[in-house]
């Protein structure tokens, strides 16, 4: 039961395999300029062939990294870097001026898909407000598929 109204579930669906893990995060003045930018992002890449955007929307608003500091136990804890008011108590990955942060997370049928929506996304978040767009780096312990930026923003998977 919900409160909302029915939840409802397919009777049938098919599936594929696939590549998770595409990721990018925009670092921005304000939560504004950093909405603006994500929802820029998630059309440009929604509509693309052979991906997926998790999240609700297509944007995290609360990111995540593998593993934990304090609790070793933990798979997942938030991804504290990217935190603008967690800044005094962590180490912050936050350049000065940086007050938001949204993240997108893009899984596909392949790498390629993936870099490609990743790239239109990317540009799509190019606007006023952000500071800088980087992404998510897990030290290769969410998979074996890596999407480095400047790679993908020169065209190449």
């Amino acid at each position: 039961p919900v409160m909302e109204g029915e939840f409802l579930v397919q009777e049938k669906f098919g599936m594929v395999k696939g590549v998770g893990g595409g990721n990018f995060l925009m670092l921005a003045r304000s939560a504004d300029a950093a909405l603006e930018a994500a929802e820029a992002a998630a059309e440009a890449m929604s509509s693309r062939a052979g991906v997926i955007l998790p999240f609700p929307g297509g944007v995290v608003r609360s990111g995540s990294k593998v593993g934990s500091r304090r609790i070793k136990s933990m798979i997942a804890s938030t991804n504290d870097a990217f935190c603008p008011t967690l800044r005094a108590v962590t180490d912050t990955q936050l350049p000065d001026g940086v007050n938001s942060v949204l993240e997108i997370v893009v899984n596909g049928t392949d790498a390629e898909v993936i870099a490609a929506a990743m790239r239109a996304g990317i540009d799509a978040a190019c606007r006023d407000g952000v500071v800088a767009i980087t992404a998510g780096n897990y030290g290769g312990k969410l998979g074996p598929h890596h999407f480095h930026l400047r790679k993908i923003m020169g065209g190449g998977a």
